[in-house]
């Protein structure tokens, strides 16, 4: 795929998973949309067994209740001034600064709409449709697997899905493993940071032993696309939690056709990042079941120090271990 030099994010060429060449506006779009529809398709779940036997019920009762408590109109108040101003409309051309700058004006009707979707059920309708626009994450990408795909979801669902946001951050903390510490209220991603910084200076100082110790970086940034629905319903429902979206490609300016996913977190919806933790906790829970069976030792800062397996930040993962042939 390249770009015009005219207008740098113009996609003027794609080149697709065959290895063909298109320059048709139609073609690349349609391409495009295809390549994303499979993208969020579901590939089906396998047996979660191991991963759920590691997971433990963390959401009580009361927790449930609080979630699941009436939603009340200064929760839609909070949400809507919560949210970033000038982030990207969707094609009604309004962001949620207009909203809150006219809040006296439509905020009566937005919040009875709002409160109508969480308290009785309303139908979403066209609210709930997704506009998929990409990023490049490489200098002058060449295929669509160098795009992020950002959702430009609606002002009314993000207000809604803030609302629920703000509600289930007050109670993550009790479900999400300590060796996270993204997007948790309490925890700086800077503590596991300077923790890995002091395993590696661990490391590179050892000078005796017969046995050494090895550090394995994994990106799971492709991961956040391609988390089936049902494993996270799986794990919320282990954890002890009470348990439709439309996507539609934008390619210069044209919408593609729009398309059910059945996988994937939206890059851009509030509530992706507790989703994507809660997700990430099949891994925790792995680790901390191979730890426990003698599989794996993990890495010490120094010698009194706890064992450390592995680190994660938000979709970056550090595992820990001794260097082994096994």
């Amino acid at each position: 795929m390249r770009f015009n030099s005219k207008a740098n994010k113009h996609i003027s060429k794609l080149v697709t998973e065959e290895g063909m060449e298109i320059e048709e506006e139609s073609e690349i779009l349609s391409a495009a949309s295809s390549f994303f529809q499979n993208l969020f398709k579901s590939k089906g779940v396998a047996d979660p067994g191991k991963v759920l036997d590691g997971i433990e019920r963390t959401i009580m009762q009361e927790d449930n209740e609080f979630l699941l408590a009436p939603y009340r109109e200064e929760e839609i108040q909070i949400a809507s001034k919560g949210m970033g101003p000038t982030k990207a409309p969707r094609p009604n051309g309004f962001p949620i600064l207009f909203y809150q700058r006219y809040w006296h004006i439509v905020g009566r009707d937005v919040t009875k709409f709002c409160l109508g979707l969480l308290n009785e059920n309303q139908d979403f309708g066209d609210f709930n449709s997704t506009d998929i626009v990409l990023i490049p994450k490489v200098p002058k990408p060449t295929h669509l697997v160098n795009f992020k795909p950002i959702s430009l979801c609606s002002v009314i669902y993000k207000v809604v899905a803030k609302t629920i946001a703000n509600r289930l951050q007050k109670i993550i903390d009790k479900c999400i493993d300590k060796v996270q510490s993204a997007f948790v209220p309490g925890r700086l991603i800077t503590d596991n940071v300077l923790l890995a910084y002091e395993i590696f200076h661990t490391i590179n100082q050892k000078r005796s032993g017969k046995k050494g110790d090895m550090a394995v970086k994994l990106d799971m940034s492709k991961a956040y696309d391609r988390v089936e629905w049902g494993f996270i319903e799986e794990v919320m429902t282990k954890m002890g939690f009470a348990c439709v979206v439309s996507y539609a490609v934008n390619i210069n300016g044209r919408r593609g056709n729009l398309f059910q996913p059945s996988r994937g977190l939206r890059q851009g919806d509030p509530l992706s990042p507790f989703l994507f933790l809660i997700c990430s906790e099949g891994l925790s829970s792995l680790m901390r079941t191979a730890k426990r069976q003698g599989l794996i030792k993990g890495a010490k800062a120094s010698r009194q120090g706890p064992s450390i397996s592995h680190l994660l930040f938000a979709d970056d993962c550090i595992l820990f271990g001794e260097a082994s042939h096994k």
